[in-house]
């Protein structure tokens, strides 16, 4: 018989073997990512921190690196009354605290990398769990209008069921199925690395998450239960000037002569999810947050300042057409905040969050 034939089934067994091997391994590194984030990835566990912050307790987690949409649609289904005021933004809120709005019941409803996408997405859910608020703030990200094929962040996909409801209940061209799926955000299960970094993080923090009445940890990042985020104290210990100076410079250097594109489709899009909230009675308010001194003064003789300028434009349109507020703006200059109130780029501290608060109206009525 020849080699090579008798070599045939020895070939096939250490294929099958070796593909038996990656299998276990991908099964092995899927398990211990879904174990080690269950806030990431373990739907149950969700629902449940869901219900803890409902219910007014906080919750002490690791790190913010979590499923925020997963969250965000499961503390609206869960909420007992409409509340007065809702943020819903990107991270530049995530420090909105409710002190920022006394007298009124407040829910900080922020994800991370907001897209246009969202708008549609969270007025489908809150219209469908019947807590529309009173007054809901919206506002534009850098990337908020950005074309789906140029992007880098994928975590608006989780809401792809409730944006396609949305687009087609608002007569508007929605992304295919296939573009929606969030492959992205489930291939992350079995990323090999991240495994390790949590493990790494796991074995360094003493404390384990959970519900707190605490505000702060020394070492977990607190989630309220208005939504928000309190840092721990070794993370607000790490915000130095020379920490963000040298984050400003690192933003700088990565975005170099790039800039955003916003595509009309979607700047529109996101206009008639405002005109469906208007209708229902919604007051909606356009603000923008600040970024960093240095960083807005530099981009501003680049590409990407063109974009935040078209972005402001966009807003000052929309509040014509649609009949919202427009306030804020990404010059930290016309605000009155300095480098002291960031804690990177483009996050503000509540000191600077608050001087946007305040220049929206009082609520006299849709």
């Amino acid at each position: 018989m020849p080699a090579d034939v008798e070599a045939r089934p020895r070939y096939r067994a250490y294929s099958l073997l070796t593909l038996a091997l990656a299998v276990l391994l991908f099964a092995g590194v899927g398990v211990w990512n879904y174990r080690l984030n269950p806030l990431a990835y373990d739907r149950a566990h969700i629902r449940e921190v869901a219900g803890i912050l409902t219910r007014g307790r906080n919750y002490a987690n690791y790190d913010t690196n979590i499923n925020w949409r997963a969250l965000r649609r499961e503390q609206i289904y869960q909420l007992k009354a409409a509340p007065d005021v809702l943020v819903f933004g990107g991270s530049r809120w995530w420090e909105a605290h409710a002190d920022l709005f006394p007298d009124q019941t407040f829910f900080n409803a922020w994800v991370s990398n907001d897209q246009a996408e969202d708008a549609l997405a969270l007025a489908y859910l809150l219209d469908r769990a019947g807590t529309l608020p009173k007054t809901l703030i919206l506002s534009l990200r850098f990337i908020s209008f950005q074309p789906p094929a140029e992007r880098e962040a994928a975590e608006w996909q989780e809401w792809a069921g409730e944006y396609r409801a949305m687009a087609t209940r608002l007569g508007v061209p929605a992304h295919s199925s296939f573009d929606t799926l969030p492959i992205k955000n489930w291939s992350g299960l079995f990323y090999a690395p991240a495994v390790f970094e949590r493990a790494r993080q796991v074995a360094a923090i003493p404390a384990e998450p959970g519900p707190t009445a605490d505000l702060q940890n020394p070492a977990l990042e607190v989630i309220a239960a208005d939504g928000s985020v309190h840092w721990s104290a070794k993370s607000l210990a790490k915000y130095t000037k020379k920490f963000v100076d040298g984050n400003v410079r690192k933003e700088l250097l990565k975005i170099g002569d790039t800039a955003p594109k916003i595509d009309p489709a979607l700047v529109d899009a996101m206009g008639k999810a405002i005109g469906f909230l208007r209708s229902k009675g919604v007051r909606v308010v356009l603000a923008q947050t600040p970024y960093h001194p240095d960083f807005y003064a530099e981009v501003q003789k680049r590409p990407f300042g063109k974009t935040l300028n078209s972005l402001e434009a966009v807003a000052q349109d929309m509040s014509k057409r649609w009949g919202v507020i427009s306030v804020g703006g990404y010059d930290p200059a016309k605000l009155g905040c300095v480098a002291a109130d960031f804690i990177d780029q483009i996050h503000a501290k509540p000191a600077c969050l608050s001087k946007v608060v305040r220049l929206i109206p009082a609520d006299k009525g849709v």
